[in-house]
């Protein structure tokens, strides 16, 4: 899709994406900051701007969006230390915190949401991933630096399974975890000769896994075999 300057459905700062289950994508252009949505054939659908109090946090480059399994889209606000729902006007759907307890989170670096409303977290620096009830209340630690190799999340991945996909950028493999929070799979990507840092996840209604590295600028489809122990 190309669009000049003046065009309305134009993007300066294109920071994250998600598609919801109509396959319209969502767009979070971090300049304004705003949301953007496109249809399957790249037309703009409609353009909203955060709610004034979001705006510092949208701007942060560790901000990022989130569709839950019921449609409702999220701001991951690492500022916050917290999950926001997004109203329709993307302004606050509800006063307070969502994740609790409050120092639950250190600094969020990814999201993603299970078919049964739990959310994971992948923490910046702490080699931790942590499991949300749909309520926000905190189920568990699931994997710590100790329990897997010391890892570095940037994206997370949730299959209509429950499984979930973790891209660990500077051991460069991809994490796949059961819906119970077990790990079930270490897949390495590239090597000492050839680097190959995933940067973003997505997983597809095809059942395969698209691994992007941004420094490279090149993507993967994955075909993974998931199996629980």
């Amino acid at each position: 899709m190309a669009v000049s300057a003046q065009d309305p459905s134009s993007l300066a700062d294109p920071a994250d994406v998600a598609v919801d289950a109509r396959g319209s994508v969502l767009v979070l252009d971090r300049s304004a900051p705003s949301v953007l949505a496109y249809d399957k054939s790249g037309a703009l659908i409609a353009g909203h701007k955060l709610a004034p109090d979001l705006l510092d946090e949208a701007r942060d480059p560790r901000a990022s969006l989130l569709l839950d399994a019921f449609g409702r889209l999220w701001l991951l606000a690492p500022r916050e230390r917290d999950l926001i729902r997004l109203d329709a006007s993307l302004g606050r759907e509800r006063p307070g915190r969502f994740l609790t307890p409050e120092d639950s989170v250190s600094v969020p670096a990814a999201a993603a949401s299970l078919p049964n409303g739990e959310t994971w977290i992948a923490e910046s620096g702490a080699g931790t991933l942590r499991r949300f009830r749909s309520s926000g209340a905190l189920a568990a630690p699931l994997q710590t630096a100790d329990s897997m190799g010391v890892f570095g999340i940037t994206a997370l991945a949730a299959d209509h399974a429950g499984f979930i996909y973790a891209a660990d950028r500077a051991a460069q493999r991809i994490l796949v975890f059961g819906p119970g929070g077990a790990p079930v799979l270490d897949r390495p990507l590239g090597g000492a000769e050839r680097k190959w840092r995933p940067g973003a996840l997505a997983w597809s209604t095809l059942d395969r896994l698209a691994v992007a590295d941004p420094e490279r600028g090149e993507v993967q489809i994955l075909t993974v075999e998931r199996s629980t122990p």
